[in-house]
């Protein structure tokens, strides 16, 4: 799609060939696009709105735009203006964001058909213990989670938050990541999980320290199942490794795993190997980048050349019902 600015005087007016393809935005969400929202909350409804049908999640989000996902929450909030209603994440409502909590809430009579069993009771107990302190109702009902939706048994969960608050990891946020990340991993028992929390990559001290972590960090199972799919799933070596800690350091200023593994699932699915394969990938971009705007200048002349044919060849007009257009778009 061409765009032309024409400035004539004080008069400003955007000549657009725009087609059918568009994001209709409501009129309420454009208001305060235009004069409330900041660069990121507009950014992340847009994506929303183009990705309503996927349903994104916090982490989705925070991935794509190298956001944490504490700035994707808080963008989120500014748009959750009138949160009346219980929708799955990235849900789009009148303009607003219904709900963006990445599971669905509890009721209180689910909560009080959970709370009735001696097994949860226990829970809510060791939690105490371990928190040092009354556990939050947020809290309360992230262990609800792990225990009804992920499915882990009371002994599993003990276990769990041993591990997590033992590694200084006492978030419910932080908890829950760890419950998927063994989940995902097949370990859905004690047995398992200690297993699984014992297998940890020799690479795992010399990574943390290369994306700047501090020497006392004890990473957490979420951060160690990222490290696990570099050595083990994508076969890489530190030498590979090593270099997307050190391009995710200069492009973020801070340690960031989500955007060193974004850097090293680009080079697995292009069949990175060695330290000469990366050379490939970055001179064929620069390649490619250099094209662009070459190509750009040509199709602009092409423009101007057809503007003095008078009319287009080859090309039949087609006469559009925008109304009718705009009513399926919105429809769907």
């Amino acid at each position: 799609m061409m765009k032309r600015v024409n400035i004539f005087m004080d008069q400003v007016t955007l000549n657009s060939d725009l087609c059918c393809d568009a994001l209709v935005i409501p009129k309420q969400a454009l208001e305060r696009c235009l004069r409330e929202a900041n660069e990121s909350q507009i950014k992340i409804y847009l994506y929303l709105l183009e990705n309503k049908k996927q349903s994104p999640t916090v982490s989705s989000i925070a991935d794509y735009f190298n956001y944490s996902e504490q700035d994707v929450k808080r963008a989120l909030r500014f748009w959750n203006t009138d949160n009346g209603q219980n929708k799955p994440t990235g849900s789009i409502q009148g303009g607003n964001v219904v709900e963006f909590s990445g599971r669905m809430p509890y009721s209180r009579e689910k909560i009080a058909e959970l709370m009735d069993k001696p097994d949860v009771q226990q829970l809510m107990f060791v939690a105490e213990q371990y928190m040092g302190r009354p556990i939050k109702p947020d809290e309360v009902t992230s262990i609800l989670y792990i225990y009804d939706e992920l499915g882990f048994a009371a002994d599993l969960i003990d276990y769990l938050l041993e591990y997590c608050i033992s590694n200084n990891k006492k978030s419910m946020r932080a908890i829950e990541s760890v419950a998927t990340a063994w989940r995902e991993a097949g370990a859905v028992t004690l047995a398992s999980a200690k297993k699984l929390t014992k297998s940890v990559p020799p690479e795992t001290k010399e990574i943390m320290e290369a994306l700047g972590f501090p020497a006392d960090h004890q990473p957490v199972e979420a951060e160690i199942a990222y490290i696990r799919r570099w050595t083990k799933y994508y076969g890489f070596k530190m030498d590979i490794i090593g270099e997307a800690c050190k391009r995710t350091v200069l492009a973020t200023g801070k340690p960031s795993l989500r955007y060193a593994n974004k850097i090293l699932k680009e080079w697995h699915d292009n069949n990175v190997t060695g330290p000469e394969d990366i050379v490939r990938l970055d001179e064929e971009y620069h390649k490619k980048n250099m094209k662009e705007p070459k190509a750009a200048q040509s199709s602009s002349k092409a423009q101007t050349a057809g503007k003095g044919a008078g009319k287009f060849k080859n090309f039949n007009e087609r006469q559009y019902d925008y109304d009718a257009l705009m009513k399926e778009i919105i429809s769907n």
